[in-house]
């Protein structure tokens, strides 16, 4: 019968141990980068679902320390909380202004967008000035950010 000395066993734990330990730390650090680039911009929609936006009068910004988002879905103010976690990010009571869109297309695109933060996660991959909301693999929801101009009042 094999017999594996208890101090061989209690250095395997301890290794396993650290190595787990030295994940945690590194996706906490990827977090803090991450709510430090979320927070520091506004973010522009380049991409729903696929199809690309130009010209998109979308946009999210972010606030890391209330965690709540706010911007504007195409005709409405749209707000909301959030939960950034490792790589992922949870929307909360996500709610908006009731105006009417002037045409059909950016009110169809404003409720979808409504639809696709509306308590649901995302994993979130962040390069530069790009935000993407993935969904199975697949981009949900794209961004391009610009640094937010400071009120100077």
């Amino acid at each position: 019968m094999l017999t594996i000395k208890p101090y061989i066993m209690f250095s395997r734990l301890v290794v396993i141990f650290l190595v787990l330990l030295a994940n945690t730390c590194s996706r906490n650090k990827a977090t803090q980068q991450q709510i430090t680039s979320i927070q520091q911009k506004r973010w522009s929609l380049t991409e729903m679902e696929g199809q690309k936006l130009t010209n998109s009068p979308v946009w999210l910004e972010f606030d890391a320390t209330a965690r709540r988002f706010n911007g504007n879905g195409g005709c409405n103010k749209v707000a909301g909380e959030y939960e950034l976690t490792g790589n992922e990010i949870t929307f909360k009571k996500v709610i908006s202004t009731r105006m009417a869109c002037i045409d059909a297309a950016s009110n169809e695109r404003e409720s979808a967008l409504l639809r696709m933060l509306n308590d649901r996660t995302y994993t979130v991959r962040m390069e530069e000035q790009q935000l993407q909301f993935r969904d199975s693999g697949r981009v949900a929801l794209q961004f391009t950010g610009k640094t937010k101009v400071k009120n100077t009042k």
